[in-house]
């Protein structure tokens, strides 16, 4: 793959129409289309499209070859009887199942510092959502200034969904501890002031809770929002965070992972930019780890602590793909190199954080530290064959899980006692 590459969702109870591509600001042209195909809301699949084929037969044809297993498989799980193919004026004109219109009041808690711009993007997305009732928290997290709290008041002041609030201890565990003390609702979602949200987010984050019995967590499909150049199409390759379509139940009897590292693996439940939890076992379990996360010395690492907090202490983690979110990757070399070197520290930052919280956390780790370093190794593979795309940024991530440990120790000795 090489960028620049268009961002496009096909649903397939909606005919299907040809794609358009849109003139770029430099002049150049997309190389292909990265298709993100749902049915009546759920990722099916991806399909990549040639730039020169876009008619709408065209699609159908593609999509059909990639994905019908995926497509009967939604169907039998229906209780549908199979199709044998897609046409562009919309086969697949009926809804597998009746939408859901009622469901409890959710929180959004969303962390934003010096994001005036980004986070009015986020905004409108969560103000345009299908799902009732919601609130929104919006946590401004140490601001240099009051361009946030002027921007959103001039824009959502009169909304009364709107709830703006100024924490000024720094630090991204510290604005979703303050957000998780704001909220009304017992299901509190997270997300940050660099997405945008499907309209269905929130139906999905409550088919996740709804999905098994002692759920505490939900997290989402975190799909790419753009790829416009190098640098995002690097992230998009390294993380795959969109890439899962089906939904995974995780807990410590038989729904595991098949990782040797589990549960210690936090990056297989699912990221930061998209979950929700119940504030009553959060408040057992204890808050998000203040030392932890962008704005402290670890850069990192609060979400995946507390992922694997809640599967240690026996409660159940639902990783839903229908609860959608859209991530805008780095689009500058030195922000992205910022960015991978803070996976790393907070990766091995919160894996340090749980030998000094959890005796049983002290006796299984260091047997599956190997595993989690080979792990780490893999993930380049996925990358290194491309020279098209930025080098040296795996040395950095190492880096940062090396010092991960040493910089978590200093990061709490900066907490008031």
């Amino acid at each position: 793959m090489q960028a620049p590459i268009f961002i496009d969702e096909l649903e397939l109870t909606e005919p299907i129409t040809d794609i358009l591509l849109p003139e770029r600001a430099d002049g150049s042209a997309y190389n292909g289309v990265h298709l993100l195909v749902k049915l009546q809301h759920v990722p099916v699949g991806y399909v990549f499209l040639r730039s020169d084929n876009l008619h709408s037969a065209a699609i159908a044809r593609r999509v059909w070859e990639q994905l019908s297993v995926e497509i009967n498989a939604h169907y039998a799980r229906a209780g549908r009887p199979a199709i044998d193919g897609l046409s562009a004026d919309g086969l697949i004109a009926a809804a597998l199942e009746d939408e859901s219109t009622d469901g409890p009041q959710v929180s959004v808690v969303v962390c934003t510092r010096n994001r005036p711009e980004s986070v009015l993007v986020t905004l409108r997305s969560l103000l345009a959502m299908h799902y009732q009732p919601f609130e929104i928290v919006l946590v401004d997290n140490a601001p240099s200034s009051d361009a946030t709290k002027d921007a959103v008041l001039a824009a959502y002041g009169a909304d009364p969904r709107i709830r703006y609030v100024r924490e000024q201890r720094p630090g991204l565990s510290c604005a979703r501890n303050r957000g998780l003390l704001e909220a009304s609702a017992d299901i509190v979602a997270f997300t940050d002031d660099d997405v945008t949200v499907d309209p269905w987010w929130l139906d999905g984050i409550v088919r996740g809770f709804r999905a098994a019995p002692d759920t505490a967590c939900v997290t989402g499909m975190i799909a790419t929002a753009q790829l416009e150049n190098a640098e995002q199409l690097y992230f998009h390759l390294r993380e795959e965070w969109g890439t899962v379509c089906a939904r995974r139940i995780f807990d410590l009897t038989e729904n595991r992972d098949d990782s040797a590292l589990y549960p210690y693996s936090g990056g297989v439940f699912g990221a930061g930019a998209n979950f929700a939890v119940s504030r009553v076992v959060l408040k057992e379990i204890g808050g998000f780890n203040e030392a932890l996360g962008a704005g402290t010395l670890t850069g990192g690492g609060e979400d995946l602590e507390m992922f694997m907090r809640i599967i240690l202490s026996g409660n159940r983690i639902v990783y839903e793909p229908a609860a959608i979110v859209s991530h805008y990757h780095r689009t500058d070399l030195t922000e992205l190199t910022r960015q991978m070197r803070a996976y790393g520290t907070g990766n091995t930052a919160a894996l340090f954080a749980l030998v000094l919280r959890l005796p049983r956390a002290r006796r299984e780790l260091p047997l599956r530290i190997v595993h989690g370093i080979l792990r780490i190794f893999t993930l380049n593979d996925r990358v290194k064959d491309n020279p098209t795309l930025p080098q040296g940024l795996m040395h950095r991530e190492v880096q940062g899980l090396l010092i991960g440990p040493w910089l978590y120790l200093k990061s709490r000795r900066r907490i008031p006692a």
